[in-house]
């Protein structure tokens, strides 16, 4: 896990937020690569160990998948990585992607519970969860959720998102609370994280989605 990224986690069990703090035992070129990750409140501890810091085991593992230029072009597209600003998260599969799409923009990538044929050196980090995203609130520029992300994980998903940042999903996935629709093809959804009350509107590149 980059080190930047790390006072932006939070522990994910269910009493006030508080950031996780961590130990390393082993860091390389300003990555944890393992570690423990600790909260102050609940005395909760999540290892970090080969650059993966293991907040839950998933339900189900996400199945291996061979990268796509034309995926990985889509996804950066969609979720605007124009510039070096911020993070994103890549949930599941997508998280296959995540070298090609680091070949097409600079913005750091968070990979959520990626295939197992994934390297953590091709991200500035990789957390596996069961159902809560471990990051502060308004945190990620965007985010790409799979068909797997259960409504828990989508929502928090969108919380780690700030307002306009993108959130994209497959067209089997309901957007979550909180995400206005922008586009969609026969494949997937573009959506934005619903802006401050009282901030300006925002305009956008992508058509308008069909009715």
């Amino acid at each position: 896990m980059f080190v930047e990224l790390i006072e932006l986690l939070r522990c994910p069990r269910p009493h006030e937020e508080a950031q996780l703090v961590a130990s390393a035992v082993r860091s390389e070129a300003r990555h944890i690569v393992d570690g423990m990750l600790g909260c102050p409140v609940c005395s909760a501890e999540f290892p970090i160990t080969n650059g993966v810091v293991r907040i839950d085991e998933p339900d189900i593992p996400t199945p291996a998948e061979a990268p796509s230029p034309e995926t990985a072009l889509r996804l950066a597209a969609f979720l605007e990585l124009t510039d070096a600003r911020g993070f994103a998260l890549l949930c599941g599969r997508w998280g296959a992607h995540a070298d090609l799409i680091h070949r097409l923009c600079e913005t750091r990538l968070v990979l959520i519970n990626p295939p197992p044929n994934v390297a953590p050196d091709v991200s500035a980090g990789v957390v596996l969860v069961r159902g809560i995203i471990p990051f502060a609130p308004g945190s990620a520029r965007a985010v790409a959720l799979a068909e797997t992300a259960s409504r828990e994980l989508a929502q928090s998903a969108a919380r780690v998102v700030g307002p306009g940042g993108r959130v994209v999903g497959p067209v089997t996935l309901d957007l979550p609370e909180g995400v206005k629709e922008l586009a969609r093809d026969d494949r997937m959804w573009v959506g934005e994280r619903a802006a401050a009350p009282g901030g300006p509107p925002r305009l956008v590149s992508l058509k308008k989605a069909s009715r």
